[in-house]
């Protein structure tokens, strides 16, 4: 588990993930201190919340070995159930951050916000097909996504009785298919084609070809930053090192 640390206030803040995810800790580090700073908001109140994103984050107060305070960053927990618990690791939410950020900067449109627990429209049969679409039409009400998940090719789209569907909040698509989280907060308009867990295709409410990067890029780019986040450690640690020989020489030079 990777930990990232801030001072907001004179406080120690961290976020604990699974990965180098460091420029979407450092969003939440920064949203964080201008939120205390700007808006004069106690964000070390139990009954904070900060929505950032597809989810929320709260802070908790701990005390280290030495008995020392600090606050832990915390988000819904996805694993379990996110509308009654929170955990400590943020890498989902982060990943899921992450996702949406490129996707919407990729296709270069403006985002439509999406959360967790908004409503997708589901077609039973299509959550264990391989090729499957999502399509976003205007939410009905509040709290619903707008998407609709189905069937690529469906030759009974027109047929379909309403007990084949089901709503489900869109965090379960974790459970059956973690890339299409990655679209969620594309306007109005959007579709996108899946065939098992890859994206192969994304078009705008004009039918017109939508950028996005290819699973490969993808895998090119997170190996290069998981390079970089490596050096700046050790880079880090080299300037500790040093910086304690410093010390000793001194302290010797004193006795």
């Amino acid at each position: 588990m990777i930990t990232f640390e801030a001072k907001i206030q004179d406080k120690t803040v961290r976020m604990y993930a699974e990965y180098p995810l460091k420029n979407a800790a450092g969003a939440i580090f920064n949203t964080l201190t201008k939120i205390s700073k700007e808006a004069k908001v106690n964000i070390f109140d139990e009954k904070f919340v900060m929505g950032f994103g597809w989810s929320y984050f709260y802070t908790s107060e701990r005390k280290d070995n030495n008995g020392n305070t600090f606050y832990v960053v915390q988000t819904n927990d996805y694993k379990k159930n996110p509308f009654t618990t929170r955990t400590d690791d943020v890498t989902l939410a982060l990943l899921v951050q992450n996702m949406q950020v490129e996707t919407v900067r990729v296709a270069g449109v403006q985002p439509e916000a999406s959360i967790f627990k908004d409503t997708i429209l589901v077609l039973k049969e299509a959550i264990n097909s391989p090729d499957v679409y999502m399509n976003r039409t205007d939410p009905a009400k509040e709290g619903d996504s707008g998407w609709y998940f189905g069937l690529l090719n469906d030759p009974n789209e027109e047929t379909h009785t309403s007990d084949e569907y089901q709503k489900i909040p869109a965090f379960e698509l974790f459970k059956f298919r973690s890339e299409a989280l990655r679209v969620l907060e594309l306007p109005v308009g959007t579709v996108a084609v899946f065939h098992n867990n890859t994206m192969t295709a994304l078009v705008d409410g004009n039918d017109q070809p939508m950028k996005f990067t290819t699973e490969e890029e993808r895998k090119v780019l997170a190996e290069k930053q998981r390079a970089e986040f490596e050096a700046e450690v050790e880079a880090a640690k080299a300037r500790a090192m040093e910086a304690a020989k410093a010390q000793a020489a001194q302290e010797e030079k004193k006795d």
